[in-house]
C-alpha cells in the first residue's frame, strides 16, 4: 500500500482549476491593454510618418498642401497623395490604423475605392490608372483634414464654416488638426450611438460597416491619435471631443 501513488482528489482538481480561471481573469484585461496600447503607439507612428511626409511636399510646394479633386468623407484621400507619402518613407500601412479590423492595406476595395471594384478582389490584381492620380481616392482609417480643390461643402455642426487647411501656415498651426483618427458614429448622443455599426459607402456596396479606431470596452471611443499642423502629436481622450461633422457623426 506504500508504494501505491496517490493522485489527485476531485476537490484538488476544481480548486486548481478555478485558480487558474482567476488568473486569467485578472491577466487577459491586463494583456488586451497592452495589445491596444501597442496598437495606439503603432498609429500615432503613421500619423508621424504621414505629418512628416506632408510637411516635406509643403517644402517643395511653397508651403501648400495636396488637396483632392474627387472623394467624400473625410477620410477619402487622393492616389497622388498616397504616392507621395510612399515615396518619402510610408507604406501601405501607415494609411490604416491597426485598431479597426474592418479596414486593412489588404483589402482593395478599399485602397483603390474610387475604381468600384467587386468585393473579394485581391491586392495589386487590378492596375491602377497611371494618369489623374489626383481624381482617384482611397478609403483610410483616418480623416485628412485638408480642404479639397473644390471646397468642401460641410462643416462642424452648429458653427461657422470651418477653416479647412489648405497651406502649412497658419496663426494657430499648433492647435489646428492636420490628420486624425477616424471617430464617428450613427447619431451625436455618445450614450446611445454606435461606433461600429455606422452605415457609408462601404455599406452600401458590400455590407462592410464602419466604425471609430480606438474603442474602449463597451465598444464606446477611448479618443484619437492627432497630428497638428505644426508636427507635433497628441493623443486627445474621448471626454474632450465633440460632434464636428454630420453625417454621420464626426468627432475630433
Amino acid at each position: 500500500m506504500d508504494n501505491l501513488k496517490r493522485g489527485f482528489t476531485l476537490i484538488e482538481l476544481l480548486v486548481v482549476i478555478a485558480v487558474i480561471a482567476l488568473l486569467m481573469s485578472i491577466l487577459m484585461p491586463a494583456l488586451q491593454m497592452a495589445r491596444e496600447q501597442a496598437k495606439k503607439i503603432t498609429c500615432s507612428n503613421n500619423l508621424k510618418q504621414i505629418g512628416i511626409s506632408l510637411h516635406l511636399y509643403g517644402s517643395e510646394n511653397d508651403n501648400r498642401l495636396p488637396l483632392n479633386e474627387s472623394g467624400n468623407w473625410l477620410w477619402d484621400i487622393a492616389y497622388s497623395t498616397t504616392d507621395y507619402i510612399i515615396a518619402t518613407g510610408g507604406d501601405k500601412n501607415t494609411f490604416y490604423c491597426p485598431s479597426d479590423p474592418l479596414k486593412t492595406p489588404d483589402m482593395a476595395i478599399l485602397w483603390q475605392f474610387s475604381q468600384n471594384l467587386p468585393f473579394g478582389t485581391l491586392p495589386d490584381t487590378v492596375p491602377e490608372p497611371e494618369s489623374n492620380r489626383g481624381n482617384q481616392f482611397r478609403v483610410t482609417s483616418y480623416f485628412w483634414m485638408m480642404d479639397t480643390v473644390n471646397g468642401r461643402s460641410y462643416h462642424p455642426e452648429g458653427t461657422p464654416k470651418k477653416d479647412w487647411v489648405k497651406t502649412l501656415i497658419h496663426k494657430q498651426a499648433a492647435i489646428t488638426e492636420l490628420v486624425i483618427d477616424a471617430t464617428l458614429s450613427s447619431t451625436s448622443d455618445p450614450e446611445t450611438a454606435t461606433f461600429t455599426e455606422v452605415h457609408g459607402g462601404s455599406w452600401s456596396r458590400w455590407q462592410i460597416p464602419d466604425r471609430t479606431n480606438h474603442l474602449r470596452r463597451g465598444a464606446k471611443p477611448a479618443g484619437a491619435n492627432i497630428i497638428f499642423l505644426d508636427g507635433h502629436n497628441e493623443w486627445r481622450r474621448f471626454s474632450e471631443m465633440q460632434v464636428r461633422v454630420s453625417p454621420p457623426y464626426h468627432w475630433w
